[in-house]
């Protein structure tokens, strides 16, 4: 035991000589999450789609659509306004507005009447996600108004008579039986309607009325801007990469010393081959643990709630024995120190891909999603995010802590032993 002491407060001695390599790798998460953060959000809120309607119809369905963007329900993503077409083609090429919608003459009456009619908008060409979301809006309202018309078509055929301008006054009788039709028709789609058949619930820094769903306290709310609440979406998986990259480091240390001879001489003295290799395991775990705490403190400044301390340190061991063993069985498969350095890098960069380390697994394909599970580095971001997100307790985070544990001890296991053979061959060379 004395032997490894030592061993691992030399390769501490000398990290700390020349600490910018562990440095860069603890700055890169903090740094990407910060730009995204910066790029993407504002203090005070998040940005407003700033929405033009320009309302060429005027008719009661014309005048719902274009209101629907300046309503209440609206009012947290839409700035919306309505203009007339000069004004809001100058108001566009000024950039002072993300998308302008307009409403074409005639349009009340061609979606009574079962025409083709079509919405027509102009997004701003310098501006990005927002413009997007105007789009998807818009696409989604004309889904949503063509639904309506095809499931309120037969009470319309009723209704369209009783709307020529040239038609007598309706009878009692009209009345009553446009009424029913449409009762009948909106009795028939209440199963889907009535509640909806899909509803949506955002788990982003939020639970349920039913409780967390990861079975933790309340949410880890963050604070108040909007900044803070984007860093700590994206921070958890690049820490995650980050945390690889630091272990990467650390393991590297085996094949410089073998290239260095530093290993050969090592192992002429009383010093056996698994002896070192436990200590550069047990160095490379060290430096994870010392940056985890790091990344941790860069969190507490963001978060305002507390994280379940247990379920925090649970999670935190289950991926240093990951990453450690990950790193090891890549240096150990590896025949040269530049190999190493490549495959690990390929494979560090493939998983932050992958496994929602860069971009948050929701947003990936199916495909992608369906093989992210594979990687340890999925399971330290759903840790992760679990706690920060949700609040999640021992319990919320005991899954991913042990899928990490296991492929962390299989990993470890391949890689000390390539690790010793190639110690063992070093010291022969």
């Amino acid at each position: 035991m004395r032997l490894l002491l030592l061993l691992v407060a030399k390769d501490l001695r000398r990290k700390l000589r020349s600490p910018l390599g562990l440095i860069g790798a603890l700055a890169f998460p903090v740094v990407f999450a910060g730009m995204i953060a910066l790029a993407f959000g504002k203090d005070g809120g998040v940005p407003k789609v700033r929405m033009l309607v320009v309302d060429e119809d005027g008719s009661l369905l014309a005048s719902g659509l274009a209101s629907a963007f300046g309503s209440r329900q609206a009012a947290s993503v839409f700035a919306g306004r309505t203009v007339s077409e000069a004004e809001g083609r100058e108001l566009m090429e000024n950039g002072k507005a993300d998308a302008l919608l307009t409403i074409p003459r005639g349009f009340g009456r061609d979606v009574l009447e079962a025409r083709p009619v079509a919405l027509r908008l102009v997004r701003n060409p310098s501006e990005g996600i927002l413009p997007e979301i105007a789009e998807q809006t818009v696409g989604a309202l004309a889904d949503i108004l063509d639904g309506g018309r095809r499931l309120l078509d037969r009470p319309m055929q009723t209704l369209r008579p009783l709307l020529d301008d040239r038609a007598a006054a309706p009878a009692d009788a009209d009345v009553a039986a446009v009424s029913l039709a449409f009762k009948r028709a909106i009795e028939g789609a209440s199963k889907l309607v009535l509640p909806p058949a899909i509803t949506l619930e955002s788990d982003l820094f939020a639970t349920s009325a039913g409780g967390s769903p990861s079975g933790g306290r309340a949410s880890a709310k963050p604070s108040g801007s909007s900044l803070s609440a984007i860093f700590l979406a994206v921070f958890p998986g690049v820490a995650v990469y980050g945390l690889f990259m630091v272990a990467d480091q650390g393991m590297r240390d085996v094949m410089t010393e073998r290239t260095l001879g530093t290993l050969r001489r090592q192992l002429a003295g009383p010093v056996r081959a698994e002896a070192v290799i436990a200590a550069k395991a047990a160095y490379t775990a060290i430096v994870a643990a010392g940056a985890l705490i790091v990344l941790a403190l860069v969190v507490v400044a963001f978060v305002r709630a507390s994280v379940s301390v247990p379920g925090f340190a649970l999670l935190s061991s289950a991926l240093v024995v990951a990453v450690t063993g990950t790193t090891s069985m890549v240096y150990g498969l590896a025949r040269t120190e530049r190999e190493a350095s490549t495959l690990g890098n390929m494979l560090f960069v493939a998983m932050g891909f992958l496994g929602g380390g860069f971009i948050r697994i929701e947003g990936l394909p199916a495909a992608v999603r369906h093989v992210a599970p594979v990687t340890p580095l999925y399971w330290g971001v759903q840790g992760y995010r679990a706690l920060l997100e949700s609040g999640a307790s021992v319990a919320g985070v005991a899954r991913p802590a042990a899928i990490l544990a296991a492929m962390g001890v299989a990993f470890l296991a391949v890689g000390m032993a390539a690790l010793r053979r190639a110690a063992r061959t070093g010291a022969s060379a």
